[in-house]
């Protein structure tokens, strides 16, 4: 059988259709290219907004992390009870003690002793005063010059060893003080008194009278004197 024909007129159809179809696929292949560089393009900004996201939320936790972290107090606020003002450094709130006198406890004692010389007993109690306090038991011998004397009883003064060459001394509270004794036993001259006249039984040493001892018969001076309230009972 003879093969039909094809006439130029379909060759030429089939021409143009064959045209129409590649420029067809050209257009397809064309968007589809341009439509997966838009996603790329697309995927990039969001990788790197992403990125941008990581980095703020890791700048967020960091900065809440410290803010979580414990502070540690190194100074504790002081509390200021009842208005003191506690700014001021201690050593400049409180004031030091002045040194305490060596003599005080044993005029404390003194005046306690003085104070029973009406009681019965007096001349021992008197010695064991004496004793227990290792005094120097002294009579006067006129301008401000003592000698030892023979016991407690005799004695005009007493005197307490403070420091060194410093000793305190006070009057033997079992002799009354009157008119001689304040005129020429030294008494005036030793003591600040509150004497008129008469006789005055019973003493309250203020202050007693401060002398250095130095060696030779004429060792007692006087450094201040000393002060005694009297009293007639």
């Amino acid at each position: 059988m003879e093969e039909a024909a094809v006439s130029p007129v379909f060759t030429e159809a089939l021409n143009f259709l064959s045209l129409g179809l590649s420029i067809v696929l050209l257009f397809a292949v064309a968007y589809l290219w341009s439509s997966n560089s838009n996603r790329s393009a697309e995927l990039e900004r969001l990788k790197a907004d992403v990125k941008k996201m990581k980095k703020t939320l890791s700048t967020v936790q960091e900065k809440v992390n410290q803010l979580r972290e414990p502070t540690v107090v190194s100074d504790v606020p002081q509390v200021e009870p009842f208005g003191l003002d506690l700014t001021e450094p201690l050593s400049t709130r409180i004031t030091p003690l002045a040194p305490q006198d060596p003599w005080l406890n044993f005029v404390d004692e003194y005046n306690k002793l003085a104070a029973e010389m009406n009681k019965p007993g007096q001349l021992m109690r008197c010695e064991k005063f004496v004793r227990n306090n290792k005094l120097r038991i002294l009579t006067y011998g006129g301008a401000l010059t003592f000698r030892p004397a023979i016991d407690v009883k005799d004695s005009g003064y007493w005197a307490f060893k403070c420091e060194l060459d410093e000793y305190a001394v006070v009057p033997n509270p079992m002799n009354p003080c009157d008119e001689e004794l304040h005129e020429h036993g030294g008494m005036k001259e030793t003591f600040a008194l509150n004497y008129v006249e008469g006789i005055y039984r019973k003493y309250f040493v203020k202050l007693p009278a401060l002398f250095n001892l130095e060696a030779g018969d004429d060792g007692w001076h006087l450094k201040s004197p000393g002060v005694v309230n009297l009293e007639r009972k």
